[in-house]
């Protein structure tokens, strides 16, 4: 972004951050016409990655592609996503995790945080300081928004801690405003088959009606009439629906990819449907150019993503 100055405040670490002997928060901002203003904030709690593109390893240069400023707390830090058959790397020690979000209150930056979005889990114990944080967050910012992207399995097959299920389920799905599940995902969480559009909406309902806070369910990936897929945007009101062509295999990390970016949308004001869309059609517009299912070809189409000043 062209114009943009810098500031930085040293910020002197106390018990809570003792594997640090300090920090640096840096404040971005962003010049429009002619005044200076705070650049939006985004905190995204997900997985890691060193080389490939899933997690915070997509939400980081995404929301930074799209103008806000990504505050990143990596929940676990792998050499590469497991489609990539490499075992090297783990969760972030259990006491470090609790340190890093409480200081975020310490920081006193909570209120400047737009939006918050948590996408892979490393272990059930995790939840539970995400919650109180999150619930320090809405206090604070009673405007923010809350995107919970449940990131527990895909195909039929879960790749998490069943833990992490029932547990995401008791204290982050009734925090949401927005939760973005694939047809898996969707099915568990609600207890219902889900195999076609119509499925997909019924259980949306169910989500909405048992969480008074939830705006919207956005379903990704669901099977179509028309032998392809669609992402449905479910509210207590309305369905909205983009169709897009099948890929013989899903693309890792394309859950993220399109989160991030309705994440970015959503937190810059716009309303919920044109976030959706977008969402929608970038995020497939890049998996289309993704020539191979183990990894997004992101870097490289970074220009697709459509502007949310557009």
């Amino acid at each position: 972004m062209s114009g943009q100055n810098s500031q930085c405040e040293r910020v002197k670490s106390g018990a809570q951050t003792r594997f640090l002997s300090e920090i640096f928060w840096c404040l971005r901002f962003s010049r429009n016409h002619g005044t200076t203003m705070a650049m939006k904030q985004i905190l995204s709690i997900q997985s890691a990655v060193t080389y490939g593109c899933v997690g915070n390893s997509v939400a980081a240069p995404v929301i930074t592609r799209l103008g806000m400023q990504p505050l990143r707390v990596d929940t676990i830090a792998l050499a590469a996503h497991p489609g990539y058959g490499i075992n090297a790397g783990g969760s972030l020690d259990h006491a470090d995790f609790i340190d890093i979000l409480q200081s975020l209150n310490a920081l006193n930056i909570l209120p400047k945080i737009g939006s918050i979005v948590t996408g892979y889990l490393g272990s059930a114990g995790q939840i539970a300081p995400i919650e109180a944080l999150i619930k320090s967050w809405q206090a604070a910012r009673p405007d923010g928004r809350y995107i919970l992207d449940p990131v527990l399995g895909d195909g039929g097959r879960l790749y998490v801690d069943a833990a992490i299920v029932a547990t995401m389920q008791q204290r982050l799905l009734p925090l949401a405003h927005i939760v973005t599940p694939n047809q898996f995902e969707l099915g568990l969480l609600t207890d219902m088959p889900v195999t076609d559009v119509a499925d997909a909406t019924q259980a949306g309902r169910k989500m909405l009606q048992q969480n008074p806070l939830l705006e919207a369910v956005i379903a990704t990936g669901i099977a179509n009439t028309e032998q392809g897929i669609s992402d449905l945007k479910i509210s207590r009101h309305d369905l909205a629906e983009r169709r897009h062509t099948k890929r013989p295999h899903g693309v890792a990390g394309g859950g993220d990819l399109l989160t991030a970016i309705l994440s970015c949308w959503v937190t810059d004001g716009h309303d919920l449907d044109r976030a959706f869309a977008v969402a929608s059609d970038d995020a497939h517009n890049i998996i289309e150019r993704s020539p191979t299912a183990i990894d997004i070809e992101l870097f490289g189409n970074l220009q697709l993503l459509t502007a949310c000043n557009y």
